[in-house]
């Protein structure tokens, strides 16, 4: 027994960070830096300092001074500038103050520290889709920077990475894919209709400048109206009924047939289950939460419409 207890005090006196002239630091050190592409610093004093800018802004952000927030964050990323969430912490500031010039250079400087941040592909498509799609920048009355198909490529990119990491806000990012794909489709809108504004500039001016006979300018509005009716007709807006749900009268998100083979919206049908009774809402026959089965085709259907709409986002049921 007493042979027992020195060899264990031996080997307490022996452990590595002494035997070997070894500290905890130089062991952590040794941890972080096998990391790939990303330098520890040898002092672990900078990144708890660094962590303590960025605990400072976070209480600042949950409590509304976005400015002091941004202050705590620059501070966290100058003491320690390897850390990808210090950029998507800014990058959320500037995203609430609508700078998002300034969103996508945070967001790209995390994405150069972790090619697989979540949120940094999801505030990088939001930044391209709002720089892209900004009224004032199609109207050509603020330069162009954004892209709204690489904007829509980082957004389905972020949602591949939520879905692989299981984050719990994947609805959210396929709430703004719908909306990239209606402000998509409104940018093209107003392009489409500048350039017939600028057809009609056209003849009009050389008829003004009697480089076009009255006949022939005549033919070419004429041309342009159809064309613009045509248009205009292929626009007209219709949402099928059969995609809507029965209670809300809006596209389904996760729609559900109940005993009596109506489809609703499944939380509309469950809140109404729970609160009124067991009964369904239409046709009033006894319906049981356990009777609810999800209606896939009409799913995707609906995923379908608006793929191919993208303006029906605003009757989109958002959970």
């Amino acid at each position: 027994m007493e042979e027992e207890m020195i060899s264990l005090d031996s080997l307490e006196e022996k452990k590595p960070d002494t035997f070997y002239n070894i500290t905890f630091n130089d062991i952590d050190h040794a941890i972080y830096s096998a990391s790939e592409n990303i330098e520890f610093p040898k002092d672990r004093n900078i990144i708890r300092k660094a962590e303590d800018f960025r605990n400072l802004g976070n209480e600042s952000f949950k409590k509304g001074f976005l400015e002091s927030a941004i202050d705590y964050y620059t501070k966290a990323i100058k003491t320690y500038p390897h850390n990808h969430e210090f950029y998507t912490n800014r990058a959320l500031c500037y995203k609430k103050q609508n700078k998002w010039d300034l969103v996508e250079q945070d967001v790209r400087q995390a994405l150069n520290l972790e090619e697989n941040s979540v949120k940094a592909h999801y505030y990088l498509g939001q930044a391209l889709l709002n720089l892209g799609t900004n009224h004032t920048v199609l109207l050509n009355t603020v330069p162009y920077h954004g892209d709204p198909v690489e904007g829509m490529r980082k957004l389905r990119k972020a949602k591949c990475l939520s879905e692989h990491y299981k984050v719990p806000y994947i609805e959210e990012i396929d709430n703004e894919i719908l909306k990239a794909k209606k402000a998509i489709w409104e940018s093209q809108d107003i392009q489409f209709n500048n350039t017939l504004n600028s057809f009609y500039t056209f003849i009009h001016r050389e008829r003004v400048e009697s480089r076009m006979e009255l006949e022939e300018y005549g033919e070419r509005i004429q041309q342009l109206e159809h064309f613009r009716n045509y248009i205009a007709k292929s626009k007209e807006k219709h949402i099928p009924p059969y995609l809507c749900c029965k209670i809300s009268m809006c596209l389904m998100r996760d729609p559900v047939i109940s005993s009596s083979g109506l489809t609703y919206e499944r939380k509309l049908l469950e809140t109404h289950l729970l609160c009124n009774g067991e009964y369904d809402p239409i046709t009033r026959e006894l319906c049981k939460m356990s009777d609810l089965v999800p209606n896939y085709h009409v799913k995707e259907a609906v995923e379908d419409f608006l793929d191919k709409n993208p303006w029906a986002f605003d009757d989109y049921y958002t959970i």
